[in-house]
């Protein structure tokens, strides 16, 4: 029995565990799971990067960049630069890892020839060659890159003959273009033996002096489907001068001198699909010009010198779509020209010397969009000159039409737009349009009609919008329209209408917009409009309406706007309660009475300005205007506040009572108006502002005070404005804003922006601006220009925390405090111009600046020293403002500052012009295009300089006495001459002395390089040419024993440019070599090393470091250009 019982408990203790141990393995994988479910959910997926992406550091391939990457290939630019830096940056777009090239652009370049290796190496498949004053290009030029080479562009060069030869071996190029040259013919043998044609597909050359083009130039171009030849100044086409072009479909002759264009010349291209022959000298079209052109789409003839056409100038021509014929010199289209034309879309015969639209001159055009006519001399429309036509565009304006016969338009359904516009007009037949034609657009307006029934409107079943503006109608007599259910949209503005019969407009049943302003009307009668319930916009201001009868717009049940300003009413009359916006502005509006208003659920916006209202607002002038939000009564001449009529509108937001004659504001000025944004009392004559003004106001955000007469401002006064942001008090005359233990805006809680400029202020007191260590203010704008301030002290710094913009500038500050600004710490632009400060490098009170500052403005000052290292040293400074003082140095500090793309602004002051100035001069040299800023700065001195830009200055006279460049820090070869070329390293290894350039300047025409050796009497001893992407040179032992050493030997570098003429040289170009052998091996020997293939970015000159990594060596050479030591070879090129 306890037998029994120990085990039925040992076996309940093991099963008990075994449910234990099954739990916490659950648990384990729970929490396992969990972690795993918080893991993926906090993952957050990277998109992958580009196939081939740019270079972190891309300072190695100027002067050219990586504009982006993508997954079949780089983006490259390169602006400016020459031969020799050029070839030296492809170099290194070609040893990077991605070195697919989608696109190459090389533009803004120095070279005439274009020859060499520069492209050699180079995968871009699409070549961008633009502004570049290339004469000529080599063969072979194009090797290397020929395999991918698919897009080739040269804009803007001086080419003056085809690069045939250059050309020959793109066999892979599907566009060529050669915008902007000076070639003059293309030959006939221009693509014989030629790779050229093997895949091209697009041919442009464009823009050009081409005159000639050789019989049978384009045989050979069989698969071009593009050939673009505009802008040149060709005259005449030779017999089948397309021939062999069979697959082309797009011809542009525009813009040429070309006297006749017929089927021998044309004829070849059977797959023709556009063509473009405008601006030419073309007088006529022969008989079948375009026969065989049977797919021709469209046809571009405008600006030339046609003056007939006839039904064979089309002949086959079934597919046309779009013919342009404008700006030509045709007198007559006969009957059916365009009848072998069935399908045209569009017919374009504007500006031509067409008298009149003749018997069936449109006849059967079932397909044609749009017909333009306008700007001729078109007198009369005959009968039936328009049959037939559906959808149709139809344009007669500006022409001097008078006459429209009967029936000139037969079955035209549904002309979108009729343009009858700027004409004679004075009448136009009941039976001009039959009883199927009408227009959904009707356009007479700038034409005579005097009243509306000589305008035909019986059968414009389908008119939507009908514009007689401009004319000198009348009156709108009785039933003038017909029933009209789709007219929407009525423009009668600018007549002289000063009746309107009743109910004219109850039979346009869908009538939405009605203008009638600029007319003569003076009374609106109570049936004038009767019931339109559809009409949402009603214009009828500048008119001479003295009264509107009762209940004449009330039936109007949709109005939602109603424009009735500048006219000469005198009460508000009875309005729709529909009305959403009512100008009522510049009428003679002198009271508003009790119950003028309906109760109005729907009027947001009500313009009163511009009346004589003055102080006749009542307690319920504005009572039943239930949402009304904005209301304008500026320019009424009101002295009081009319806050018991603006109480009534407890949702109104936005008051403007600016311009008028307010002298005071009483407590509480408004009353309690809840939700209140703005409040606008701009320009009255304020001169008393009691304490609690604005009280009610809890919700106001801006308050505009500008322009008025006050002179203090009490405490409390704007009490109550814990919500305002923006505050203009300028225009007044304040001196003080405290009364030294309080500010006046302590209650303005949220206050952003203060503006207080042309007021009278002369000393900021620490209470001005509120401060308080329990209460987060929010200033961040404060403009206290013109003013008269005459010193910044340290109490401008109470209350300003946060501001991010001060405006002092039009002051008469001469001194700035110790720690002034610089405790300001939250500025970013602080603007002091126009001031009378001089010394800013004070030692007692030196000026500081916060470091987020960006914008410092001191122009128009007479600063004669500022601390220019400590400008350049504030990392978020983008612009400084120096314009127009005394600085008379510009500090190698600052204008590094310039150099990483910060705006200095300098002219105006009178700068010394010596060595000093030097490397802002070679870093203009260095940019494309110096912005005028810098270029335009006036040197003073010395005299020899003086009134000569800095652009201006030669290089060579910007010196220094040797007592001068004892001051100067750091006085290195920026300080001097920019020569084209410096000397990198001489060294003398293995038997052969080595000598290493780089190139300083990218902004000159720098192509191969001239080695030599001369003698003291300039005798050259030894030369070589040496390729433009070559940056060391080698003189073997063998050369070396031919030359003289004790004659006084120099070695000298010089430039080639692409033309080869060998360029200026400085003479430190040129270094002494030692008077003999063994004295050359000794200061140049090195120990064997393996050294490297070198890679140069000279960029601006700036000082960048070369590392030279070998096994024997680590030198640094400082003030060098940046070096990428790629291949671990040395690799010698001479020439």
């Amino acid at each position: 029995m306890k037998l029994s019982l120990l085990r039925k408990c040992s076996l309940e203790n093991f099963k008990r565990l075994k449910i234990n141990k099954k739990l916490e393995m659950t648990s384990i994988g729970a929490v396992g799971l969990l972690i795993l479910f918080i893991h993926h959910a906090s993952s957050i997926y990277i998109p992958p990067g580009p196939k081939y992406a740019c270079p972190i550091k891309q300072n190695v391939l100027y002067p050219c960049k990586c504009d982006k990457g993508s997954d079949i290939g780089l983006y490259i630019s390169c602006d400016g630069g020459n031969l020799a830096s050029l070839a030296v940056a492809l170099q290194n777009v070609a040893a990077l890892n991605a070195s697919m090239v989608e696109e190459l652009i090389i533009k803004n370049s120095h070279f005439t020839i274009l020859y060499g290796t520069l492209l050699h190496q180079s995968t871009a498949r699409v070549l961008k060659i633009y502004n570049v004053p290339i004469k000529s290009i080599n063969e072979f030029t194009f090797l290397g890159i020929d395999s991918t080479l698919e897009e080739l562009r040269i804009v803007n060069s001086s080419l003056t003959t085809f690069p045939k030869s250059a050309l020959k071996v793109l066999g892979n190029l599907k566009i060529l273009e050669i915008d902007q040259h000076f070639i003059d013919g293309v030959a006939t043998s221009e693509f014989d033996d030629s790779q050229l044609p093997t895949k091209l597909e697009k041919f442009y050359l464009t823009n050009g002096f081409v005159k000639e083009l050789g019989a049978n130039a384009f045989q050979h171009l069989k698969k071009v489907k593009v050939i673009d030849l505009h802008g040149n100044k060709i005259e005449v086409l030779k017999k089948n001068q397309f021939r062999g072009m069979r697959d082309a479909e797009v011809l542009d002759l525009s813009f040429n001198e070309i006297l006749k264009l017929d089927s021998s010349h044309i004829a070849d291209l059977t797959k023709l699909v556009y063509c473009n022959a405008s601006h030419n000298k073309l007088s006529e079209l022969s008989r079948g010009a375009f026969a065989r052109n049977t797919v021709l789409r469209e046809l571009n003839l405008s600006f030339n010198n046609l003056k007939r056409l006839d039904a064979n100038s089309w002949r086959g021509m079934r597919m046309l779509r779009r013919l342009f014929l404008s700006d030509n010199q045709i007198t007559d289209v006969g009957r059916g020209t365009f009848g072998s034309v069935s399908r045209i879309g569009k017919i374009d015969l504007a500006r031509n010397q067409l008298k009149k639209v003749d018997y069936q001159m449109f006849a059967q055009l079932q397909y044609v969009e749009l017909i333009d006519l306008s700007e001729n001399n078109i007198t009369e429309i005959q009968k039936q000159s328009f049959t037939e036509l559906y959808l149709t565009h139809i344009n007669i304006s500006y022409n001097s039409l008078s006459s429209i016969e009967p029936k000139s338009f037969i079955n035209c359904n549904n002309i979108t737009h009729l343009d009858f516009s700027h004409n004679l007009l004075e009448n136009i037949p009941r039976l001009a349009f039959d009883e199927n034609s009408y227009a959904s657009h009707f356009d007479v307006s700038f034409n005579r009609f005097t009243n509306m029934s000589q305008i035909p409107l019986q059968n414009m079943t389908g008119l939507r919008v009908l514009n007689v503006s401009f004319n000198h109608i009348t009156d709108i007599p009785k039933n003038t329209f017909p029933k009209l259910y789709e007219l929407h949209t009525i423009d009668a503005s600018n007549n002289m209408i000063s009746e309107i019969s009743n109910a004219v407009f109850t039979p346009l049943f869908s009538l939405r917009s009605l203008n009638l302003s600029h007319n003569s009307i003076e009374k609106i009668k109570p049936s004038t409009f009767g019931a339109l319930s559809t009409l949402l916009e009603l214009d009828m201001s500048n008119n001479q309406l003295k009264e509107v009868s009762r209940g004449s717009l009330a039936k109007l049940s949709s109005l939602r706007w109603l424009t009735i300003e500048n006219n000469n009413l005198e009460n508000i009359f009875q309005l729709p309660i529909s009305l959403n916006f009512l100008n009522f502005r510049n009428n003679s509006l002198r009271e508003i009475p009790e119950k003028t208003w309906p109760v109005m659920n729907a009027l947001l916006s009500l313009d009163l300005g511009h009346n004589q209202i003055g102080n006749n607002l009542r307690g319920h002038s504005f009572l039943g205007l239930l949402t009304m939000q904005t209301i304008y009564l500026n320019n009424n001449g009101i002295s009081q506040i009319p806050y018991e009529a603006l109480g009534e509108m407890k949702t109104l937001q936005y008051i403007h009572l600016q311009s008028n004659n307010i002298t005071e504001l009483p407590r509480a000025a408004f009353g309690k108006l809840p939700v209140v944004f703005e409040v606008n009392l701009h320009n009255n004559q304020i001169n008393n502002i009691s304490k609690k003004a604005f009280d009610g106001l809890l919700q106001l955000l801006t308050l505009n005070l500008s322009r008025n007469s006050i002179e203090t401002i009490p405490n409390d006064a704007f009490f109550g404005l814990v919500s305002l942001r923006k505050m203009d008090l300028s225009g007044n005359f304040i001196e003080k804003l405290d009364n030294k233990t309080n500010s006046v805006f302590d209650d303005c809680l949220s206050l952003q922006e203060i503006n207080l400029s042309h007021n009278k202020i002369s000393y900021i007191s620490r209470k001005m601006f509120p401060s308080n260590p329990w209460i987060s203010y929010r200033l961040e704008r404060l403009d206290l220009s013109h003013n008269i301030i005459p010193v910044l002290t340290f109490d401008i710094t109470f209350g300003t925390k946060k501001i991010k913009s001060l405006k002092l500038s039009n002051n008469v500050i001469s001194s700035i405090r110790k720690f002034v600004t610089g405790n300001l710490t939250a500025l970013e632009i602080l603007d002091l111009s126009n001031n009378k400060l001089s010394n800013l490098d004070d030692i007692e009170a030196p000026f500081e600046l916060p470091e987020n500052i960006t914008i410092l403005n001191l122009e128009n000052n007479e600063i004669f020293k500022i601390n220019q290292d400590k400008l350049a040293k504030m990392k978020n400074l983008k612009e400084i403002n120096l314009e127009n003082n005394q600085i008379t140095h510009l500090n190698k500090s600052l204008i590094d500052a310039i150099k990483t793309g910060v705006s200095v602004k300098f002219i105006g002051n009178p700068l010394k012009c010596d060595c000093e100035i030097q490397p802002l001069k070679h870093f203009l040299l260095g940019q494309e295009a110096s912005p005028d800023q810098y270029s335009n700065i006036m040197c003073n001195e010395p005299k020899y300089l003086s009134g000569l830009t800095l652009h201006e200055a030669d290089d060579r006279r910007l010196t220094c006495s040797n007592e001068e460049k004892s001051f100067i820090k750091n006085l290195n070869h920026e300080y001097e001459k920019l020569p084209d070329i410096r000397f990198r390293d001489i060294f003398y290894t293995k038997g052969s002395l080595f000598i290493q350039w780089f190139v300083s300047s990218i902004s000159k025409d720098i192509a191969d390089f001239y080695l030599h050796f001369r003698d003291g009497r300039n005798k050259v001893l030894l030369e070589k040419t040496l390729a433009y992407d070559t940056r060391i040179g080698n003189i073997t032992s063998t050369e070396m024993e031919r030359i003289e050493f004790e004659k006084n030997v120099d070695v000298c570098i010089l430039a080639k440019n692409s033309d080869g003429v060998i360029l200026h040289f400085d003479e430190s170009q040129c270094a002494r070599m030692p008077s003999n052998f063994n004295a050359i091996m000794k200061k140049y020997n090195k120990r064997p090393s393996t050294f490297f293939k070198i890679y140069e970015v000279d960029r601006n000159n700036l000082g960048h470091n070369l590392i030279s990594i070998g096994s024997g060596t680590n030198k640094i050479f400082g003030n060098s250009p940046f070096i990428v030591l790629l291949s671990i070879s040395l690799i010698l090129r001479a020439t």
